[in-house]
């Protein structure tokens, strides 16, 4: 089942614990769309699946070199799992 990933969300005024949930909430759904365990993705960043469950549930955040790494692995913007605003993530990307 693929998970629609929602790009309107504006995370620069969230308080921090929306935005760690938002993160968390996006890393979720682009490993589920790329059809990858969590195993899968701990390996990628060399930590246990454990430690990965906790980035996804929210209850650790992703470094920022984790983040850089998810990003190539997916080729998504760093900035879209971040939730800053599509105008930002574009102009980043480009």
């Amino acid at each position: 089942m693929t998970r629609m990933m929602a790009s309107s969300v504006n995370a620069l005024n969230m308080p921090h614990y929306q935005r760690r949930a938002l993160v968390a909430s996006r890393l979720k759904d682009a490993r589920l769309n790329s059809g990858l365990t969590q195993r899968d993705v701990a390996k990628t960043l060399h930590i246990g699946q454990s430690t990965y469950c906790r980035i996804e549930n929210g209850e650790t955040e992703p470094s920022a070199v984790q983040l850089a790494t998810l990003s190539t692995f997916y080729g998504l913007a760093v900035l879209w799992f971040l939730g800053m605003p599509s105008f930002i993530v574009n102009i980043a990307r480009d």
